[in-house]
């Protein structure tokens, strides 16, 4: 069989969940390409981060430093660089659809924002959050069907980019999880129920509704509970300067530092309750991770809030500009006289490919 080139590009995925994309991506194909003939190549950032085996790796390390520069690489570089290589297969990461010369494109979008209207807090702390919000409309549309498919991670996200861009050849690809829980605790104050908003401090991710909610709160209510919450104490984000600075003093909140992954996970352990009020995901692994340890949550009363927690009992659902209502179920799960809604949630399995080997499969096809 004759030896079949991809690309796999990730030029832009240096931190957070986008890295993780791109870094489970190259150790799935890694191993996923031993006895077969293909040559991978990645395209990278840094590959001083990568070092699994069959893979050439191609740095960009100039791709972060403006959208000039990103733009270029996109729409022109990779163009020539293309012809040059002659792919088979052209897998692009990172939402925007390149100008490139192959036998087959596809593309992962997991950017957003596109669903997201930012508001003058979001400019203010960080205006990158408006800008993508106006600009990944655009950047999508540009080249996207000329993919033979389009990769995103929910059925929403699929429904909308259908009537967003009049397409059919969408893909669901769930991010792949792997539970791991622990049997270890941290000590927390025994008198007292305990929640936990696991998140890094972004605007969007609604931190506001859960203090407003906390101010809601009856007398006997507020001497019941702590609400924890991760990645804001001594962090430099200004938006999490902020958050500390205005809400530090309530007697119920208990603000954690970034903590490791074995911290965050014995935090789940001890917590009785997870709140996720986060008004745009494109999964939101906390909640996958919360129902490893079968934890009770409160969700944002939102499609991908929906998606991700699955079939569970032990969920109820909240507006997400509505702290009465969410100071309603924190009481009710504090007197232990909530009844969960609960969720079912049913999806098409024709246009889901549910991990990367199943991917791979299907762009390498003849």
């Amino acid at each position: 069989m004759k030896q079949r080139t991809i690309v796999i590009s990730g030029i832009n995925m240096v931190e957070g969940g986008i890295f993780t994309i791109l870094d489970n991506c190259l150790q799935k194909i890694s191993s996923y390409s031993e006895n077969k003939e293909i040559k991978i190549i990645a395209l990278v950032n840094d590959k001083s981060k990568f070092n699994y085996p069959n893979i050439e790796y191609i740095e960009f390390p100039k791709s972060k430093k403006s959208w000039t520069l990103r733009l270029y690489y996109e729409y022109f570089y990779f163009k020539k660089f293309s012809k040059k290589i002659n792919p088979d297969v052209w897998l692009s990461l990172h939402d925007i659809t390149p100008n490139v010369v192959a036998k087959k494109r596809f593309v992962y979008c997991h950017h957003p924002t596109i669903f997201f209207k930012a508001k003058w807090k979001d400019w203010r702390f960080n205006y990158k959050i408006g800008v993508f919000s106006i600009l990944y409309k655009y950047l999508y549309q540009i080249n996207i069907r000329k993919n033979d498919a389009v990769f995103v991670q929910q059925d929403w996200i699929k429904n909308e980019f259908e009537k967003l861009f009049d397409i059919k050849n969408i893909f669901v690809c769930r991010p792949e999880f792997t539970e791991i829980i622990t049997t270890k605790k941290i000590a927390l104050e025994d008198d007292k129920i305990h929640f936990l908003y696991p998140s890094f401090p972004r605007t969007f991710k609604n931190f506001e509704l859960i203090f407003d909610a906390i101010e809601l709160l009856d007398h006997s209510t507020k001497d019941k509970v702590k609400f924890h919450f991760t990645a804001i104490k001594d962090n430099p984000n200004a938006y999490a300067i902020h958050l500390y600075q205005k809400y530090n003093t309530i007697e119920q909140v208990v603000f954690w530092g970034i903590n490791d992954r074995n911290e965050l996970l014995k935090l789940y352990n001890s917590v009785d309750c997870i709140i996720f009020p986060s008004k745009l995901e494109t999964w939101g692994l906390p909640i996958s991770e919360a129902k490893a340890f079968e934890k009770p949550m409160l969700l944002a009363n939102l499609p991908y809030a929906k998606e991700t927690v699955g079939d569970y009992h032990k969920v109820s659902f909240f507006d997400i500009e509505n702290p009465k209502e969410l100071a309603q179920l924190i009481t009710l799960f504090t007197n232990k006289t909530i009844q969960f809604q609960g969720n079912l949630y049913s999806f098409n399995s024709n246009s889901q490919l549910n991990d990367w080997g199943t991917l791979f499969n299907y762009i390498l096809k003849d």
